[in-house]
């Protein structure tokens, strides 16, 4: 009998256990079941989302590559425009570069406009005598004879006591004055001209035997020649007018 029981027993419990790991097997398998539902419940949208957000996307990088295939496109035309009017500015500058040259050129030849360069000075200056009615005054003709062979020497600019010396300049005595440009200087004191020019050529025109030095020592005056570098010659002081010419 106690032998029967134990082995009854122990059926018993050996059935409890099967029954046991058997309910936990089906309910481990349905658990597996339900989270499987669930998982593929719940991505299922996200896929469809996800597909959806792509061809999105898709979209958008196919309209902003066609922005910017449209930008270049016109980013090159741009560069076209300005490349063709940075050549014509260049063609405009040069332009203007060489008719402001040429106007600057026709201001200095006309005297308007101060200049410097290397050339000669000439000072004029009467004789010492022991008796004043003997001194021979500077005169007029005494200036236009220098100013005349410094012109034929090609002179580029010429002044008389700081008085530029233009096509109009007059030089004329009034009284016991010498007016340059209107401009009053006494016929007793020392004039200075300058001329700017080629020194060499200048000086020798000058300093020709029995050329305009000689005449004007042979009436007491007294002539000092020099090469001189780095001259300034002042623009006329003097505007002239114009009514006539056309």
């Amino acid at each position: 009998m106690g032998l029967q029981y134990l082995e009854n027993w122990e059926r018993g419990e050996i059935m409890k256990r099967l029954k046991f790991q058997l309910s936990l097997g089906i309910i481990c398998i349905l658990l597996g079941l339900m989270i499987a539902v669930q998982f593929k419940t719940v991505n299922a949208p996200k896929a469809s989302v996800s597909n959806k957000r792509v061809e999105d996307l898709v979209k958008e990088v196919e309209g902003l590559t066609a922005q910017r295939d449209e930008l270049q496109k016109k980013v090159a035309e741009a560069q076209k425009k300005v490349d063709e009017l940075e050549k014509n500015a260049a063609n405009s500058s040069t332009s203007v570069a060489l008719l402001k040259e040429e106007v600057d050129n026709l201001r200095k030849l006309a005297g308007t406009t101060p200049v410097e360069g290397d050339g000669v000075a000439i000072t004029l200056s009467i004789q010492d005598a022991l008796n004043t009615n003997d001194v021979i005054p500077i005169n007029e003709y005494d200036i236009i004879a220098i100013i005349n062979e410094l012109n034929a020497a090609q002179a580029e600019a010429i002044s008389i006591n700081g008085e530029r010396y233009v096509a109009r300049t007059s030089i004329r005595t009034a009284g016991a004055a010498m007016k340059i440009n209107g401009n009053p200087y006494d016929m007793y004191k020392e004039f200075k001209i300058y001329a700017i020019g080629n020194p060499d050529v200048l000086y020798a025109a000058l300093d020709l035997t029995g050329g305009v030095i000689d005449q004007l020592e042979e009436r007491q005056i007294k002539v000092k020649i020099s090469k001189e570098k780095n001259i300034k010659i002042p623009g006329i002081s003097k505007n002239f007018e114009t009514k006539y010419i056309k």
